[in-house]
């Protein structure tokens, strides 16, 4: 007896500790949706501004909110720690201001695969997002001069 019940408190404890560790990225993943939400709110309320290639475009909300809800909350995304070094030319910034904002990047010779990293509310959090979703692709027609749901305004170009 006295050799099963050590036996039995480790095993209850693993279980715990994984059990948490399941709890706490299920949490940490609608956190996620909800910060995205708000990016959103942010974005339609002041102004959201984007910038690829040289061209600075204001977001018509019409194309922030398809942008935000089809593209940044795939469920397939993989979260990673940190984001290798890239090419500016291979970026779209999003932002609202320094503490929101949302910066696709193309991974190079990829087939389309991309990185996204998000600051919201001071939270950063990477992601790589295969190329199958067209990602870029997707994000560079709603933020285009044109929209997607509507025209953007020009800002500023190259």
């Amino acid at each position: 007896m006295k050799y099963i019940m050590p036996i039995v408190i480790i095993f209850l404890a693993v279980a715990l500790i994984f059990f948490g560790y399941l709890i706490s990225v299920r949490i940490d993943f609608i956190q996620y949706e909800r910060d995205v939400t708000e990016f959103t709110a942010y974005g339609m309320q002041y102004g959201a501004t984007a910038e690829y290639n040289g061209i600075k475009v204001q977001i018509h909300p019409n194309n922030l909110d398809f942008m935000c809800s089809k593209c940044f909350t795939i469920t397939e995304r993989e979260k990673i720690r940190d984001i290798p070094s890239y090419k500016p030319a291979d970026t779209i910034k999003i932002w609202v201001d320094d503490e929101y904002h949302i910066t696709v990047i193309r991974v190079p010779n990829s087939g389309g695969d991309v990185y996204i990293e998000t600051v919201i509310d001071g939270k950063t959090r990477n992601f790589f997002v295969s190329g199958d979703y067209r990602i870029y692709e997707r994000v560079l027609s709603y933020v285009g001069v044109e929209g997607h749901y509507g025209p953007n305004t020009l800002i500023e170009e190259p």
